[in-house]
């Protein structure tokens, strides 16, 4: 009895105990979930205040160097000033005393058209002769001994340079001195002071605060009109991120940092001036941008972590789920093995059945290529009769004047037997160009597309044609431009065409009283088109749609296979070409082809 008490209350304990386990394992997720969310805000936080820090430093960087430049550059404008003005003659008369009337022209004018503040000129012992400021100029005030150093520089011999700081209310200036002389004598001194407040002016643009700094680190010229004139060590410029410690640094990703002024403070150096110029780049947007990434770190943490615990809440059912889906995974493999057994049986049958119809085409191929061979074969047999009468002429003639050449060299009289050899030899040379077109012809076509000249096309094909151009007494009119035109196809398909059409155009001409065909070849655009006309009854309008099929014929049974325009249709659209057929307003038939022209590139790669 007591061991049947006790085994319900061992199951009851196993479900409590897993309802724990089950609770523990929710807690500790929990947990690591959150320990992982901090992880990834602070290190995005991190990640981003590093690359954007350096982004703002990037661009920093780049606009100290402009504004550098801007300073140099300004006083490079004005360094060579003075030594020019010094050494115009103009310049040494006025000292002199020599041209007075000149008064501040000389003055007025290199100032206005250089730009600077005010350009004087002094005698050796520093007083003022003249200067092109009105009212009160900054030389007649102090001559000489307010540039004390730079009019020494300039007596003796030197470039003089010296700074006239600023204050609060008014910039600082440069000043140039050159030394006037007369031989080797020093008749004067002419200075040339530059104001700094254009280059204050192009730094205002700046969002960040610039300063220029002498040797004595006073701030000569700044954007910040309170600094200006001032020493470092008077001012306040907040925390330089570069010298904060590594946790100190971190705190820029807080929202607030104890409300200290945080910059980054870049320097660029001027050797020539002994001058350094500082910018002091405001972080707030770094920490900004990085206070937005840690934000959305967040945002993607809770989502992740409600992704994961939504997966987790639901894993019994998806255990359930995965024993459904491998119970049907086993009927559905039993399923697929059967269904491939079939698929691989009908794959069998397929390729069996592509085998037999690639074979079916490489015989029909071939037929096809028998086909046109045939075609051109009958062609050359219903021209053998016109052929060997066109041969039995020269032979006869040939004969006929060896065996009087032969009379003739044996009575002495080789001068004479010379024309009938001359003769024979001309009547040889038609018969061999009868026979080497005949042979071309007869050969099959290959596949290949070159540059082909239309008038050699057009000249063959009359020379094959001409014994039944001749027996059918059919006048033929070539019109041809003066220049060759070269069209992309093949030498012997484009014979075979132009027989065929000008076979079956003798052929419509029979039995008219002035049988004419006109053949006229022309250029348009970058298409060749030849057309092909007869004067014979033409072609009937029920007829005219089936007139390029195969094995259609009008002609009577025997006279025709009902091929050739069939075959010559495929050849010229394998050319890339048409080929149309139409009635003429005034009787007769006509045939338009049209092949591309070759292009220079094909011409040159011929």
């Amino acid at each position: 009895m007591l061991a049947k008490r006790q085994l319900p209350y061992t199951g009851a304990m196993t479900r409590g105990s897993r309802r724990r386990a089950w609770r523990n394992l929710k807690l500790g997720i929990a947990v690591a979930m959150v320990a992982a969310s901090l992880a990834i805000l602070w290190l995005t936080g991190l990640a981003s205040l590093r690359l954007t820090l350096a982004e703002v430093q990037t661009r920093a960087e780049a606009n100290l160097a402009v504004q550098a430049a801007v300073l140099e550059r300004l006083l490079d404008k004005f360094r060579l000033l003075s030594p020019l003005l010094a050494r115009g003659p103009e310049t040494g008369r006025l000292v002199s005393g020599l041209d007075i009337a000149l008064d501040r022209t000389i003055t007025s004018v290199a100032a206005g058209m250089s730009g600077a503040e005010e350009v004087w000129l002094m005698d050796p012992l520093g007083r003022v002769i003249v200067t092109s400021q009105h009212g009160v100029p900054f030389g007649a005030i102090g001559g000489g001994a307010a540039i004390s150093e730079a009019f020494e520089q300039a007596r003796q011999g030197q470039l003089g340079r010296q700074l006239i700081p600023g204050n609060p209310q008014s910039a600082a200036s440069y000043v140039f001195a050159s030394p006037l002389r007369n031989g080797e004598s020093l008749i004067g001194i002419l200075a040339v002071r530059v104001s700094l407040e254009d280059v204050e002016q192009a730094w205002a643009l700046s969002k960040d605060p610039i300063l220029a700094l002498d040797g004595d680190d006073r701030v000569v010229v700044t954007n910040v009109p309170g600094w200006r004139g001032k020493f470092v060590s008077d001012l306040d410029f907040g925390r330089d991120i570069a010298r904060l410690s590594g946790l100190s640094r971190l705190s820029l990703m807080l929202p607030s940092s104890g409300g200290a002024n945080n910059h980054m403070q870049l320097t660029a150096a001027l050797p020539v001036l002994g001058w350094t110029v500082k910018t002091l780049v405001s972080v707030d947007e770094a920490r900004q941008q990085s206070a937005w990434a840690m934000v959305a770190a967040l945002l993607g943490c809770v989502i992740a972590a409600g992704g994961l615990w939504i997966i987790l809440l639901r894993r019994e059912e998806f255990s359930r789920q995965i024993r459904r889906d491998r119970a049907a995974a086993l009927r559905l493999e039993r399923r697929v093995r059967s269904r491939t057994a079939e698929l691989r049986k009908a794959n069998e049958l397929l390729e069996e059945e592509v085998r037999e119809r690639e074979q079916a085409e490489t015989s029909l191929r071939l037929a096809q290529a028998e086909l046109v061979q045939a075609a051109k074969l009958a062609t050359l047999g219903r021209m053998s009769a016109a052929l060997s009468h066109e041969y039995n002429q020269p032979l006869a003639a040939i004969r006929s004047d060896a065996e009087v050449a032969e009379m003739l060299i044996e009575r002495g009289r080789a001068e004479e037997a010379k024309a009938n050899l001359t003769r024979i030899g001309g009547m040889v040379a038609r018969m061999a160009e009868i026979a080497k077109t005949l042979k071309g012809f007869t050969r099959k076509s290959g596949t290949d597309i070159r540059p082909v000249s239309m008038r050699k096309v057009i000249d063959e094909t009359l020379l094959l044609l001409q014994p039944q151009i001749k027996q059918s007494a059919v006048e033929v009119i070539a019109e041809l431009p003066g220049t060759d035109i070269i069209v992309k196809g093949g030498q012997i398909r484009l014979e075979q065409v132009m027989i065929n059409l000008l076979s079956n155009a003798l052929d419509a001409v029979g039995g008219r009283e002035r049988p004419q065909v006109a053949l006229m070849l022309r250029r348009e655009g970058k298409d060749a088109v030849l057309r092909i006309r007869d004067n014979g009854s033409g072609i009937d309008e029920e007829v005219m749609p089936q007139i390029f099929d195969p094995f259609f014929t009008t002609k009577d049974v025997g006279a025709g296979l009902g091929l050739g325009l069939s075959i010559a249709y495929k050849i010229v659209h394998d050319f890339s070409g048409s080929l149309q057929a139409a009635n003429r307003d005034g009787g007769g038939a006509e045939f338009t082809m049209r092949l591309p022209i070759a292009d220079k590139q094909m011409l040159a790669a011929e």
